[in-house]
């Protein structure tokens, strides 16, 4: 039996990881798998508008057939929602199968006042469907997303869709036809059924994948390395005799250093506190975060910070009450916690200012997120002590630079911040590093 030495093994190990790394990064980079579906290439699919009544004579119609530009409005009591399908195979029972994609993208502008847009499939199978009443019997699927999220691209994936309850109950469905299906889709579509006036152009619908699927592709990185790793362990276990004090004091080592580790996460933890108004970070525990974060090795390339101020809260508080006021600060941490990512730290500096910071974020992103949160927080609508109250906030952002402490980047957001205070409020002034 040859004896492999540990250093040989180590370097095994190496190009392991090495190869491990090379395939994953591959694959995260490939192209993704796509198919245009809008506009048809092959000029064989056709679309329509629908609404409550026929089109004519119905609150819907054409603005543009050439580029799908339409206008659909939808009342209380209407039998019908309105909106917009496309046929997707050369007849009406042929569609496609999306089974080996993983959702789509929707390149959709609107101009309206509708919260959200229901998206829609149907997918025939003479297993449930009558032919000759495809156009109802075709097993419905839909989810909705918000209206504010559309003029740019819009992914969807397919575990998002779910069968309509009422094609489940009107046809008697049961077992596994009531799931999902996508293997012959013969209808896409978009569609209103709340109280809304709509103008909408499709501009572009495709299905998106991966040429290899990443559950796949794990599977059979997990089976190398499980192989590798009872290699290891038989090997491991051969020389076991030879090395039990040694791995002892290992042992004890890694016992003494959990420990540690163990002081210095309470420590964190005991540092760490949140403010019991909003839920989030109060200015301590943000302090001591960014403490943290700039006095590591952490590469500050690509971070932004963005430095909030609700517009006009004293007011508020003087015309309608601190408590009112409390709920606009509870409401405002909400809304911003709802829309930025679980990596970024966003905390309550003082008052009614708040601070956001974000990692891995180009500018361009950092300015976009700045007006996509001073938009979302305009249009809330809060409701407090029996009253609709709306409210806006100036921003100051400001980017990171290598090697700069914190308290040259704070003040920069603050200088951006006074500029948009300074202009009218309800704006976002950038102050570059």
């Amino acid at each position: 039996m040859i004896k492999m030495r540990p250093r040989s093994y180590a370097t095994l190990r190496l190009l392991a990881v090495l190869v491990t790394i090379c395939i994953i990064m591959i694959h995260q980079h490939l192209l993704p798998r796509t198919l245009q579906i809008y506009p048809d290439p092959s000029e064989v699919r056709f679309s329509w508008i629908f609404g409550p009544s026929p089109e004519g004579s119905g609150p819907y119609g054409w603005l543009d057939t050439e580029t799908n530009h339409f206008w659909c409005n939808y009342a209380p009591g209407d039998p019908f929602s309105c909106g917009w399908s496309l046929n997707l195979g050369h007849d009406r029972i042929h569609g496609i199968d999306f089974s080996e994609y993983d959702g789509f993208n929707f390149f959709i502008r609107y101009k309206g006042n509708a919260p959200r847009v229901r998206l829609f499939l149907r997918d025939f199978d003479p297993a449930y469907t009558d032919v000759e009443k495809f156009d109802t019997a075709s097993k419905v699927m839909s989810t909705t997303v918000r209206t504010s999220t559309l003029n740019q691209p819009v992914y969807v994936h397919l575990s998002e869709f779910s069968v309509a309850e009422w094609w489940i109950t009107e046809f008697d469905i049961s077992g596994p036809d009531s799931a999902p299906s996508v293997s012959n889709t013969i209808t896409i579509g978009v569609d209103f059924n709340v109280h809304s006036e709509n103008d909408v152009q499709i501009e572009r619908i495709e299905a998106v994948g991966q040429w290899l699927k990443t559950e796949t592709l794990y599977f059979g990185i997990i089976s190398f390395w499980m192989v590798l790793i009872v290699l290891e362990v038989l090997w491991r276990f051969y020389m076991v005799h030879k090395k039990a004090k040694a791995d002892a004091l290992r042992l004890d080592s890694l016992v003494s250093e959990y420990k540690k580790l163990e002081v210095e996460k309470q420590e964190f933890e005991a540092l760490s506190t949140t403010d019991p108004l909003t839920g989030v970070m109060n200015r301590a525990g943000v302090q001591q975060f960014l403490q943290r974060l700039f006095d590591s090795d952490f590469s500050r390339n690509q971070m932004g910070v963005l430095f909030f101020d609700i517009d006009h809260f004293k007011k508020i508080n003087d015309q309608l009450g601190h408590d009112v006021g409390d709920i606009v600060l509870s409401t405002f941490a909400s809304i911003i916690n709802d829309n930025i990512r679980h990596t970024d730290i966003f905390g309550r500096w003082g008052g009614e200012e708040f601070i956001l910071v974000c990692s891995q974020i180009h500018e361009e992103r950092l300015r976009a997120l700045a007006d996509k949160l001073r938009e979302t927080v305009a249009q809330h609508e809060i409701n407090a002590d029996g009253k609709t109250i709306k409210v806006t906030v100036s921003i100051g952002v400001t980017t990171v630079a290598a090697n700069e402490n914190f308290e040259a980047v704070f003040k920069r957001a603050d200088v951006a911040l006074y500029k948009a205070k300074n202009s009218g409020r309800n704006q976002v002034q950038f102050e570059r590093a």
